[in-house]
């Protein structure tokens, strides 16, 4: 391990030890040698040994091959300046190292003349900040993608099956089941769709526009070239703001994907609820997975913990993405200096929503959907009566209520059988108004989500 540099013992000091992100030291690591590479083509200020040790160096902070070189927490004051001079200091002794002999006969390298020409704290931190935000927003759409998918393939195998719809915990009508994993699978739609338009502002960095957004320092040249090089070392969509000062001061935008996060957190925790209560014993529609022993003192007993896990998580989400928000508004002038903390904050939500997006699926992938429950539940429900509306009226189906509700139907047979009798109606007749074309036609049938 390398002996640590003065300014980066200095801020271990302030603000205690910690461990950077692997994605942000990767990210720093390749705006660093973007930066670089274009102070090196403007000026050609190294000799090309010196500058090969250099790019040589940042490649191995960006593998991961120095990340225990990066002590400090997130939790800290300067705006993120302390995780800028850790890098310089750690490239410097990097290169020293790397030199050996050759020390002697090549150019010193300065932490701040050299390694921060042309860059502020203010611009490449909050570079290295999209950047891993962006490649977090990537995998986490890619999470919400294979859910929807999830849920989709649900809705059309289950298509030709009936449960009983209900409202306010109330059983109201009859509907399909594939229609109920369609409604789950609209809202990842939606979150689908937002987190790829969210992909456009974080794709926006202030890379080159330095301390305040003015360029200060920084030739037209190297504001140019700056970003391509960084595109081009990623390997993603990165593209310099048109407004710098704004980029570099305002940090809304990062908001705006924490409520994107919280958005799709949100809509776990209402699927989450709904499959609480479908696997509960009153109802026992969907059986949660026995992944592990339910109880202490009670054998019997099958914890529903991916639930569970997965709606802990996604309410995490949304204290983190308030915490984003926070942070967000203490943009002050020309400055946000509270980058850190947003940061530490939205990449907690964005890990923590890859988690329950996981555990979503899992449950689906493992849990059992007992259609023959669904359809005794059903013939024994209100509900069943009240898709009859249409064909009888109001009021002769309301003195059928208390009846049925005395002796609920065991099956959908008998309740064929003695709703048929009690409404006079033809057994024949009766079995087609109950056929689940019939009873859910009001559906389009061919819409499928992808």
């Amino acid at each position: 391990m390398l002996k640590r540099g003065p300014e980066t013992a200095k801020a271990a000091a302030n603000f205690g030890e910690g461990r950077l992100p692997r994605e942000l030291i990767r990210a720093y690591g390749e705006v660093k040698l973007a930066a670089l590479r274009s102070v090196q083509r403007i000026d050609m200020r190294w000799r090309d040994e010196l500058f090969r040790l250099i790019e040589e160096s940042l490649f191995e902070i960006i593998r991961g091959e120095r990340d225990e070189e990066f002590p400090l927490p997130l939790a800290q004051g300067g705006a993120g300046t302390s995780i800028h001079l850790n890098l310089n200091e750690v490239l410097a002794a990097l290169v020293t190292e790397r030199s050996g002999e050759e020390l002697e006969t090549l150019d010193t390298l300065d932490t701040v003349e050299d390694l921060a020409r042309y860059q502020s704290t203010n611009d490449t931190f909050s570079a290295a900040v999209n950047i891993a935000l962006l490649r977090g927003l990537i995998e986490t759409e890619g999470a919400v993608i294979r859910l929807q998918e999830k849920l989709v393939a649900l809705e059309t195998g289950y298509d030709a099956y009936l449960t009983t719809g209900r409202t306010e915990m109330q059983d109201a009508l009859p509907m399909g089941v594939g229609q109920l994993f369609g409604s789950w699978a609209g809202m990842i739609e939606r979150d689908r769709w937002r987190l790829s338009k969210l992909a456009e502002r974080i794709r926006e960095i202030p890379l080159g526009g330095t301390a305040i957004g003015t360029c200060f320092t920084a030739p037209r040249e190297y504001v140019n070239q700056a970003t391509t090089e960084l595109r081009s070392i990623t390997g993603l969509p990165l593209a310099r703001s048109q407004n710098l000062p704004d980029a570099v001061s305002h940090k809304d935008a990062l908001a705006e994907l924490a409520s994107g996060y919280a958005l799709a957190a949100g809509n776990l925790i209402t699927i989450a609820e709904d499959l609480l209560y479908y696997t509960s014993s009153a109802v026992a529609e969907f059986r949660h997975p026995e992944l592990q022993w339910g109880s202490s003192i009670m054998p019997v007993k099958v914890n529903p913990v991916l639930l569970e896990f997965a709606k802990g998580l996604a309410i995490r989400v949304g204290t983190s993405a308030e915490a984003v928000r926070l942070y967000a508004r203490e943009s002050r002038l020309q400055l946000n200096a509270f980058l850190p903390f947003l940061y530490d904050s939205l990449s907690s939500a964005e890990a923590d929503l890859r988690k329950a997006l996981a555990g979503m699926l899992r449950f689906l992938e493992e849990a059992q959907v007992d259609t023959d429950r669904m359809e005794a539940n059903l013939a024994a429900s209100p509900a069943l009566l009240n898709a009859l509306l249409p064909r009888v009226g109001y009021h002769r189906l309301k003195p059928l209520i208390a009846e049925f509700l005395v002796r609920p139907p065991a099956n959908l047979q008998d309740f064929q059988m003695r709703a048929a009798a009690s409404l006079d109606i033809a057994p024949e007749t009766m079995a087609q108004w109950l056929k689940p074309d019939s009873l859910i036609a009001a559906e389009n049938p061919n819409r499928r989500r992808t």
